[in-house]
């Protein structure tokens, strides 16, 4: 994960309980994918300092079903910004009862869009990456704009700025 100061960055835990939970007995995928966008969506405002919209979710490939009971905790940080919008990566992580290790289940990328109270689309601050590792993801990302820039241009649609 990466290494950030709470100004860029969310953390949340939940316990998968019975209403989260599919016909196998493992945590729904639209529920982690919630839990997913609302973390996502803490650290885009925190850092953003207004409200934000989902913009994009990268795919999100699922590595470990998460049985009844589990613990499951979610970091998200932002790993790059634009004009008027932020990408964010979010860790997952779950651990069952009387186990000590934690397992990485999930790795998604989110674009959002800060937005005025007008609703309309408003200026962030720059995410400057300090550490190396974020000076990495910095670079990863910029290269995943890009590809989702070249993908939506294929399919007419608009750019995200």
């Amino acid at each position: 994960m990466l290494n950030q100061t709470m100004g860029s960055c969310a953390e949340t835990t939940h316990i998968v309980m019975s209403e989260d939970i599919n016909q196998l007995g493992n945590l729904h995928g639209g529920t982690l994918m919630q839990w997913v966008d609302i973390v996502g969506a803490v650290a885009a405002m925190r850092h953003a300092r207004c409200m934000v919209t989902t913009a994009a979710l990268d795919s999100m490939d699922f590595k470990h079903p998460v049985p009844l009971g589990a613990i499951v905790t979610l970091r998200a940080a932002v790993t790059w910004t634009g004009r008027t919008s932020l990408e964010v990566r979010v860790d997952v992580y779950s651990e069952k009862m009387g186990e000590t290790a934690k397992k990485h289940t999930n790795t998604a990328y989110l674009v959002f869009v800060a937005l005025g109270y007008d609703g309309k689309p408003q200026a962030v601050q720059p995410f400057v990456p300090q550490t190396e590792s974020e000076k990495q993801e910095y670079e990863r990302a910029a290269q995943r704009r890009e590809a989702r820039l070249a993908q939506r241009r294929s399919a007419g649609e608009r750019e995200l700025r």
